[in-house]
């Protein structure tokens, strides 16, 4: 029998819900705290009488400033001092705008108050867009670092407290940011900050949603209280704002387990408070152009993607999903099943224009029974007309889930499709859903699917213009049943291939594809001995490629790859390359001559240790250094041989990171891109050597940047604090892997 973990006897139901009241009354403080203590960067226009203030969004509670490193990062507004404001019934969407009465001032008008701003409405647009929309803030040489799947689960595109505190200055910043629908078009829901109440899961019941109750009279289940509230208010005002223009929605976690520590397999979850509603809302009005999930859930995707995905003939059992072949999978994810496919036009008429005049008991039955019928496909086979956009990553930490069931999303429910992005947990089989893949332009792949699968789907991928695909697969001893043919992705553009896996199963797709339009490739990898097939590709294709992005991690390039020889085949097309790894052996920039060549960046995480007076110490003149003075002198020649105009557009990135002996048992790019408890890089000052080589290059004209770095490493307390904010920013795991990580 199931236990469960850690005792329920901890608080009193009645004492959480007088903190929870609390919480809630105080977030409207907080968050005037908060954005007090930004950082001022823009002024508020002046005026000689206190501006209008606007009510922080939301509307059934004040909106608090998001917990998050983002928002602390890029709000950079401090509200003017108001001194006791009182509401003078005016509403705007639901937002009260209140004026201050305590002035000792003369009230102005409104004119007034436009007259004496200084920035005119386009210049103020201007700063609400920066101030607002994020932007990339990556300052890596070459983009390294930058995440190849989407970003936006945790780096949100709207900075909500910015607009909130750019909205609360006057009426005309309100009415201005109020009226632009670009600025509340994309809408990130995190239900990790919604307030979700615990249930307790009643045994022997089955995996329904109803097995759960409420806890026993003075007994809490063991949850983090989230003092936070706004989040659903927030959502719902700005698809108000958005004006039934298409939105950009992404949500995290949009369900939660109400009983995490009851070990039971196959519990379903249950939706966040308001999640459903908000959702029925905005779907009714077919809005989403862009659809982004993050969750532990899958059941709660494949519902609402294909409403009725539970019915009997969805279910593919444990016997069933071990007996399919290849070809059967490969066609399940393309092609679906006869029942995934239903044209709403076919459906007969209702009873109600096929009788005339009284209808007897049994015509009114059928009529009764058609209703049904109609309602139940109209909600199983739900339209997504102006989709284009969708982005699913499923995380599932034990066995509490299981996956058996399949998802149809054919061309006829979703026709706008054309990005498609599936980061799938190894439970989480890719055949069990159905897409419409050869509409598709732009996919992303990240599964533990075996290539011969994979080479199935994106043969049908017709009109692929952009393929990203990660290689997990571990198992090479089990033998493909599917004769595998050359693929020609005609229209390919762009690809992106990470290796995960260690085996050599991986080759068989890179030896079985065609890409004789490719302009852009990155690899990532960090065993060195995988690169070679790219080479092969490179050379099967014929293509002339532009962009060339070689990341290694911190993995030192030796004889196993010859860079050199690949270097050689795309220098006369190649406009930008871009390479991280440790040590490069070899003369590999012999005789580079690319005439298009535009911008280079190199990352060398090779600087190392050395012992002085029988200690370790830091030694920047590592393998860095001599890395740093062979691409520096190549550079030399490379600006010498150009004339003004070539200089002009030429740049030049190298940075030099520690070696992984220097970063505390982890890869030199972890400390640098701050995901290591061990510390952190600083900028140091260079070697001489070097920077007498920058000046020279500077001094002919070239555009260089180059920097040093040095390892801070973390305290006991950093690193305390490291860990702590680790925990905030991801979803807490469940069952019995609780120190594991998504």
């Amino acid at each position: 029998m199931p236990k469960r973990k850690g005792s329920l006897q901890k608080k009193s139901a009645p004492r959480k819900k007088l903190k929870q009241e609390a919480g809630a009354a105080s977030t409207h403080t907080e968050d005037t705290q908060q954005q007090t203590a930004q950082n001022s960067v823009i002024a508020p226009p002046v005026a000689t009488a206190t501006p209008s203030i606007v009510q922080q969004e939301g509307k059934d509670a004040p909106v608090p400033t998001p917990v998050s490193e983002e928002s602390a990062q890029f709000s950079s507004i401090e509200p003017p001092l108001v001194v006791e404001a009182a509401s003078i019934g005016h509403h705007e969407g639901g937002e009260t705008v209140e004026a201050s009465t305590s002035d000792p001032l003369a009230p102005a008008t409104a004119e007034d108050v436009e007259k004496k701003t200084i920035l005119d409405p386009d210049t103020l647009m201007r700063i609400f867009y920066e101030v607002i929309i994020h932007g990339p803030s990556n300052i890596i040489p070459g983009n390294f670092g930058t995440p190849w799947h989407f970003a936006g689960y945790k780096q949100f595109i709207i900075n909500c407290s910015g607009r909130a505190t750019l909205r609360s200055v006057c009426k005309q910043w309100a009415d201005l940011i109020a009226d632009e629908i670009n600025l509340w078009r994309d809408i990130h829901i995190d239900g990790r900050r919604i307030p979700s109440p615990p249930k307790c899961w009643r045994e022997g019941g089955g995996p329904d949603p109803k097995n759960y109750e409420d806890p026993p009279e003075g007994e809490v289940s063991d949850l983090r209280v989230v003092d936070i509230v706004g989040e659903m208010p927030r959502a719902a005002l700005s698809v108000e704002r958005s004006r039934e223009s298409p939105i950009n929605l992404v949500l995290v976690d949009p369900t939660y387990d109400p009983d995490p520590y009851f070990l039971e397999p196959g519990r379903a979850y249950l939706p966040r408070p308001g999640m459903l509603d908000f959702l029925q809302a905005v779907m009714d009005k077919p809005m989403a152009a862009s659809l982004s999930i993050s969750t532990e859930d899958v059941h709660f995707v494949k519902d609402l993607l294909d409403p009725g995905v539970y019915l009997s003939e969805r279910s593919v059992d444990k016997a069933e999903m071990e007996g399919l072949t290849d070809a059967k999978k490969i066609s399940l994810a393309c092609d679906g099943d006869q029942s995934d496919h239903f044209d709403l036009s076919t459906l007969p008429p209702s009873g109600a224009d096929n009788f005339n005049g009284v209808r007897t008991r049994t015509q009114r039955l059928i009529e009764e029974a058609n209703a049904i019928e109609h309602g139940r496909l109209r909600k199983k086979f739900k339209v997504w007309p102006k989709l284009h956009t969708l982005r699913i990553c499923t995380r599932d930490e034990d066995f509490l889930i299981y996956d058996h069931e399949r998802c149809a999303l054919p061309s006829e429910r979703a026709p706008a499709l054309r990005h498609l992005e599936l980061d799938l947990h190894s439970e989480h089989k890719l055949w069990l859903w159905t897409f419409p893949y050869p509409q598709l332009t732009h996919l992303t792949l990240a599964t533990e699917e075996p290539s011969v699968i994979l080479l199935g789907i994106i043969s049908r991928c017709i009109s692929l213009e952009s393929l990203s695909i990660t290689l997990r697969h571990h198992d090479p001893e089990v033998e493909p049943t599917l004769t595998v043919e050359p693929i020609v992705l005609s229209l390919l553009k762009k690809l992106s291939v990470q290796i995960d896996a260690a085996s050599t199963e991986y080759r068989l797709l890179l030896d079985h594809i065609s890409t004789p339009c490719l302009q852009s490739l990155e690899v990532i990898t960090r065993r060195i001995y995988q690169a070679p097939p790219f080479i092969h590709l490179l050379r099967r294709s014929g293509c002339q490629l532009r962009e060339l992005r070689l990341d290694f991690s911190s993995t030192d390039v030796d004889d196993k790859f010859n860079l050199r020889e690949l270097l050689y085949f795309v220098a006369p097309t190649v406009e930008s390359l871009a390479i991280q790894s440790g040590k490069i052996a070899g003369p590999w920039l012999e005789e580079f001559s690319a005439p298009n060549l535009q911008n280079v960046a190199v990352l060398c995480f090779g600087i190392e240790k050395k012992v002085s007076n029988g200690k370790k110490v830091e030694d920047i003149y590592g393998a860095a250094h001599d890395i740093a003075l062979y691409v520096l002198q190549w550079a030399e020649k490379w600006m010498n041989g150009a004339t003004e105009v070539e200089k002009s557009k030429r740049r030049i990135e190298f940075l030099a990171g520690p070696a992984p002996s220097m970063a505390g048992y982890t890869n030199g790019n972890d400390v640098l891109y701050g995901t290591s408890v061990y510390g952190r890089c600083e900028s140091a000052p260079s070697p001489d050597t070097v920077r007498r080589m920058v000046s020279r290059i500077r001094a002919i004209g070239g555009n260089i940047d180059l920097r040093w770095t040095t390892v801070r490493r973390f305290t006991t307390q950093q690193k305390m604090d490291w860990f702590t904010q680790i925990q905030k920013d991801e979803p807490r795991p469940r069952g019995v892997n609780m120190m594991q990580r998504w």
